[in-house]
């Protein structure tokens, strides 16, 4: 039959609801018009005796010549045997219209004896401590479901174990009753946080969706042990007897790094800031460097990733959402908003639920914001290793059919989000979704068909609205904002706003950003930077939102990451000297600059002077070899006589320092080269005038005296004289 127009269909429900009415009674098959059935006095011992696991719950879409098959896992908790156990199959014909019953309904596990069961398993005995399986199956006739399209839907069904005819306990689950000519649907995807490398085996998947952590997608350098383990299982040396420290990322960040990379291409990808950065944070205390750190690094992953990414997309909890914390994040710099659709929706208890998608407009700003489904979100968020894996797929299926088999032509696109914290079972999830793949009633989607809805404005807000634009949750502002929580019913209601924790503390912020200042030096006169990856790492690591509910263990991180890098500054030194001389107008200071790195560094001395005496000129920037030392000379030219004291740091080529400061004394006595050279000058003559004199003195009083006698021929040819001297013949 065609299908009914809206405005008739709740009178046909509510007449073909008594017709059932008037129909299941005969038979024994119960019918509630409130939601719930109105059972006996449960026939069970006091704390029942028997744990239920369901096991299987088959098939995903039940069609009318189909066959419903459960598979209950009974686990003997007393500590006597328990004889004759079965499991009875009951069902409730009306289908769910009101998603509150879906909580209720699954949360009571009294046994469920209202009408006779539709269908028994064979009977068991099972002893303490041992388990059993037991497995009931029926036709969909038997079932007494209507076979119209129209009342296509949710049922729901009750598994019930007796021992000996006394119920024990019971399991309440549902099935998805799909009649071949039922057509409505929805749209769904999975935006799956995926914040630390355990997520990445789920996210790999090809239909889902990521809120990825962009941090993810690198894999820092770490230094690694000196020492390997040996094959006998001890410690031997590496192979370099220097011992020179080794970088490399860990094999398990490459792994994830590797194959979230290769899976991206093709899927709708939320940024979150760069290591779940908390910007309202940074802009409250004004660290700048710090918000560029953290801008760079993103941009980094953006340029390698072959794939578009929209954010920084950030989010709040429902409890504490406000108006002015959503401005607070698109001040901050949030190009899109997560929130559930609860905070946003004026009754999130409506019969009629709208797609995941809004745009929020204030003062602050506009952005598009994702409104997860939170009932969805919550359930998916169970899928831990403890859980039931089955009653919570039967529930999502139950939910999703409820959600489609609403009143309302208009289309719907419903995102699940679960929480980052959940620590997700890959097994179960993918159990999960390959169940949404298989329902007939859903669509599988992608989360930027949302985003293009919103920057199109292509949406209507009325559930009556048209076949092509999505029912949505339009245009909200600061007065549609109110925090939520679920309610007892299981479906989520507005509350008073919770406290919400505190922005990180701007005072370890700003040491974070001198930290980061600190490092940015020592990248700039490095040759290799690979010892720098792992502090910062940790010094973004170190802006996370997580560390607002842990001051301690933030203080601890920050005085980690600190010390880190100062024992990297203390690896560049200026061997300090005893002291200097300077006794002419010029000279040269000799400096020594030491380097323990593993790399080549490029640096210049920086020297200053406590005292106007001297004055001192800049120095070249010098290569530094890795683990070696240079000497520089540093001139300084006098300009009076006195003490000083010379400072001394290894300082960038534009002066930021990196070392600590040595200080030396220094004693400049520029005259004393001048005065040193006049005496030296006047002794000299003095010498020279001294001696002149004293060789004249002595020559004239120390002469021999003449002895007469005969003249030498010979010696009178060497004198010149060729007649004898007569005076002194005379004489003699």
């Amino acid at each position: 039959m065609p299908s009914p127009t809206p405005s008739v269909r709740p009178m046909l429900a509510a007449l073909l609801t008594a017709l059932l009415l008037v129909l299941a009674v005969p038979t024994g098959l119960p019918v509630s018009l409130v939601g719930t059935a109105q059972a006996a006095p449960p026939r069970q011992e006091p704390g029942a005796p028997v744990h239920l696991d369901l096991v299987e719950l088959s098939p995903t879409s039940l069609a009318p010549d189909g066959v419903l098959e459960a598979q209950v896992e009974v686990t003997n908790t007393s500590s006597k045997p328990l004889t004759d156990v079965d499991l009875e199959l009951r069902t409730r014909a009306p289908r769910v219209t009101d998603r509150a019953l879906l909580a209720q309904w699954q949360e009571d596990t009294q046994p469920d004896a209202v009408g006779a069961p539709v269908a028994t398993s064979a009977a068991h005995t099972i002893q303490p401590g041992e388990s059993a399986v037991l497995t009931v199956r029926t036709s969909a006739k038997e079932l007494g479901y209507s076979p119209e399209p129209y009342f296509w839907g949710t049922r729901r069904v009750s598994l019930t174990v007796v021992s000996e005819d006394r119920p024990l306990a019971a399991l309440r689950s549902f099935v998805v009753w799909r009649p071949a000519d039922a057509e409505e649907e929805i749209t769904q995807s999975v935006l799956l946080p995926v914040t630390s490398a355990d997520d990445v085996p789920l996210a790999i998947r090809p239909e889902v969706d990521w809120w990825l952590d962009p941090a993810l997608l690198e894999a820092p350098a770490r230094a690694m042990d000196p020492t390997t383990p040996s094959d006998g299982g001890g410690e031997q040396e590496t192979a370099d007897p220097l011992g020179t420290v080794t970088y490399a990322p860990d094999p398990a960040a490459v792994t994830a790094a590797e194959e979230l990379t290769a899976a991206a291409p093709g899927r709708t990808i939320l940024a979150r800031p760069y290591a779940q950065a908390d910007l309202v944070s940074l802009q409250q205390a004004g660290t700048g460097p710090l918000t560029a750190a953290v801008q760079q690094a993103d941009a980094r992953v953006r340029d390698q990733l072959e794939a578009d990414l929209t954010g920084p997309t950030t989010g709040l909890p429902a409890a504490s959402a406000t108006a002015d914390l959503i401005d607070a994040q698109i001040r901050a710099g949030a190009k899109a908003l997560v929130l559930p659709s609860a905070v946003l929706r004026a009754d999130p208890a409506s019969n009629t639920t709208p797609s995941s998608i809004g745009q929020y407009t204030s003062e602050a700003g506009s952005v598009p914001v994702i409104a997860p489904d939170p009932e969805l979100s919550t359930e998916f968020t169970l899928l831990t290793a403890e859980a039931d894996t089955e009653q919570i797929r039967q529930r999502l299926l139950a939910e999703t059919a409820t959600i489609a088999s609403e009143y309302t032509d208009s289309p719907r696109h419903l995102v699940i989000a679960p929480s980052a914290e959940a620590g997700l079972d890959t097994q179960a999830a993918e159990q999960v979704l390959e169940a949404m793949q298989e329902a007939p009633w859903i669509r599988a989607g992608r989360t930027d068909a949302l985003l293009e809805a919103a920057q199109q404005e292509t949406w209507t807000t009325s559930p009556l609205g048209d076949e092509e634009n999505l029912l949505a949750l339009g245009n909200v502002g600061p007065i549609d904002v109110s925090a939520a929580s679920p309610a007892p019913e299981g479906r989520w209601q507005h509350i008073d706003q919770r406290s919400h924790p505190s922005p990180l503390d701007p005072q370890r912020l700003q040491t974070l950003s001198r930290t980061e200042e600190e490092l940015v030096s020592l990248g700039e006169v490095m040759e290799d930077e690979t010892a720098l990856e792992e502090p910062r790492r940790k010094i973004l690591e170190g802006l996370a939102r997580r560390w607002r509910t842990d001051p301690q263990g933030h203080a601890q991180h920050i005085e980690d990451v600190t010390e880190q890098v100062a024992a990297l500054r203390g690896e560049i030194a200026v061997v300090p000297a005893s002291g200097y001389n300077v006794i002419s107008d010029t000279a040269g200071v000799p400096i020594t600059i030491t380097n323990r790195l593993d790399t080549p560094i490029t640096v210049r001395p920086l020297v200053t002077s406590d005292k106007p005496l001297v004055r001192i000129a800049p120095s070249d920037p010098v290569v530094v070899p890795a683990g070696g030392q240079v000497d520089v000379m540093v001139e300084v030219d006098a300009i009076a006589n006195g003490s000083v004291t010379l400072t001394t740091v290894v300082a960038t080529a534009d002066g930021r320092p990196l070392s600590e400061p040595v200080s030396t004394p220094l004693t400049v006595n520029p005259s004393w080269e001048n005065w040193t050279t006049l005496l030296l000058v006047i002794a000299m003559g003095v010498l020279v005038v001294v001696g002149v004199l004293r060789a004249r003195r002595v020559g004239s009083t120390t002469r021999a005296p003449g002895v007469a006698g005969p003249e030498d021929p010979e010696e009178l040819a060497r004198s010149g004289r060729s007649t004898p001297d007569t005076h002194s013949k005379e004489t003699r």
